[in-house]
């Protein structure tokens, strides 16, 4: 079946939940949320961590619940409008994007049932 296919480990398309976004400071608080809003606009599992955690444990948490994409948002990223993405797997690589784009390639996977990440 699929789940022993994907092991857990979901394409986009499948997984519960799709991308997890991380504030690690109370000023990106807002920015973050609005990252959430306008996912979930479109259609797009995502959800909000406001745990008082560190990023590391948030991070460890949303890796071992598989979630595709941890989108993290910090003061510099809140103020330029961007998030530092870390794909599931990836380890610690993370990759700074406009927040724009991050959603304009989610909803392309989505729509392509992309296998990957």
């Amino acid at each position: 079946g699929l789940i022993e296919h994907y092991a857990g480990a979901f394409p986009l398309w499948l997984a519960p939940e799709q991308v997890r976004v991380i504030p690690i400071s109370d000023d990106a608080a807002a920015a973050a949320a609005s990252i959430v809003e306008q996912l979930q606009a479109r259609g797009v599992r995502a959800h909000l961590d406001t745990r008082s955690e560190t990023l590391n444990y948030k991070v460890r948490d949303a890796e071992t619940l598989k979630v595709p994409y941890m989108a993290i948002v910090g003061k510099r990223e809140a103020e330029s409008d961007t998030l530092a993405l870390r794909v599931r797997g990836a380890g610690k690589k993370q990759e700074v994007m406009p927040v724009t784009d991050f959603i304009a390639m989610v909803e392309d996977q989505l729509a392509t049932r992309a296998l990957k990440p």
